[in-house]
């Protein structure tokens, strides 16, 4: 179940520079998935849908190297349909309830935070320019 936003409970305050807040941070990005979600947002300027995340998710954990290459297009529907689901259940309410993106269950669609651009920014701080 996704957290409802607008509740207070809810947002981990990873903007500040408290042990507590630097954990929850490096905990957020310590999963592929997410990563790979808040970079596609970033670079869909920022809203895309949890049907073209997890086709992204799913080529990306086939062929994680970019420059190599091969006879096949896209990612098999079983890597996507699992995707999906880690999507839904696991990744997305972490990030919503950290207050990174949005997501609007009808039109399943996600859109990336000032929070979550923030989460990029100390990504690539510690680990470099991102791919």
């Amino acid at each position: 179940m996704i957290p409802p936003t607008n509740s207070p409970s809810t947002h981990a305050d990873i903007d500040d520079s408290s042990a507590d807040a630097i954990g929850t941070a490096m905990g957020l990005l310590a999963d592929q998935q997410r990563r790979t979600l808040l970079r596609y947002l970033e670079r869909a300027d920022g809203t895309a849908t949890l049907s073209e995340v997890a086709e992204a998710i799913a080529t990306e954990t086939r062929n994680p190297d970019p420059g190599a290459i091969s006879d096949l297009a896209g990612a098999p529907s079983r890597d996507v349909r699992e995707a999906r689901i880690s999507l839904h259940h696991l990744h997305i309410p972490k990030l919503v309830a950290a207050g990174a993106i949005d997501y609007d269950s009808e039109t399943e669609t996600l859109t990336l935070r000032d929070a979550g651009r923030r989460l990029l920014d100390r990504q690539e701080a510690v680990c470099g320019p991102l791919r």
